[in-house]
């Protein structure tokens, strides 16, 4: 099958972000992160909204969970892969283990896929790479480097689905709780920033008041020169009239 065409982006662009997850959660972690990187995101709660957006908005870039619920993240990037030609790119979102899902990626024709489990700055770096070069004729340089790193990914096998499931749910509780550190670190980076504009300001303003009494104390001196020379003036001019 031949490779559609992948809407180009140029790099640095903030970039306009539909996801298919329907966690509550998850929506507000990623909200926060991405736009917090600048870039515009909506959501979709299953693949029926994906495909309605998709029809009424363009998009430079699809987040596809694999559990959207209808039809499962897989499904929609391979219909989207199939019947659009000038696509968003797509990134795989999911708690399972990927070394398992590396066929139905391969197949599903997405650019890249990563875990729940990731840290922000990974999913971030994931994003950057992806709009970083433009895709060849055969397979996007991004998607490459996802298999790639499949490959690298030590397999984990499942002893059984209730298993499995239980290490679905523990990977997506440690992405939400990474996501939040991160968060919150990245939200106290900037309040200590701000607290240090604070105390440069406070400086500033202490050094503006203390020259502003100066100036006042020296009005004043000014002043009480010039009563005592009115004074000293007047006293003469009445013992002129004596």
């Amino acid at each position: 099958m031949a490779a559609p065409h992948i809407k180009n982006v140029t790099i640095g662009r903030h970039l306009r972000i539909l996801s298919s997850d329907d966690d509550e959660g998850i929506r507000a972690l990623l909200f926060s992160l991405l736009t917090e990187h600048g870039h515009e995101v909506e959501f979709a709660r299953d693949s029926d909204e994906v495909f309605k957006n998709l029809g009424r908005a363009r998009y430079d870039l699809l987040i596809l969970d694999v559990n959207t619920p209808g039809i499962n993240g897989y499904k929609v990037a391979e219909k989207i892969c199939a019947n659009i030609t000038n696509r968003p790119r797509i990134l795989i979102f999911t708690a399972r283990n990927i070394q398992e899902e590396k066929a139905e990626f391969t197949l599903c024709g997405a650019d890249a896929i990563i875990s729940k489990g990731a840290p922000c700055d990974k999913i971030v770096n994931v994003i950057k790479g992806l709009f970083s070069a433009p895709p060849d004729s055969h397979m996007n340089p991004a998607r490459q480097g996802a298999a790639a790193s499949m490959q690298e990914t030590q397999a984990q096998p499942m002893s059984s689905n209730t298993h499995s499931k239980l290490n679905e749910d523990l990977q997506l509780c440690l992405f939400k709780i990474t996501m939040v550190e991160d968060l919150i670190n990245l939200k106290n980076m900037r309040y200590e920033e701000f607290i240090r504009d604070l105390l440069k300001e406070k400086q500033r303003t202490e050094k503006n008041y203390l020259e502003f009494k100066r100036i006042e104390d020296e009005v004043i001196k000014l002043k009480n020169w010039g009563y005592a020379v009115t004074a000293v003036a007047a006293m003469a001019i009445a013992r002129s009239f004596l």
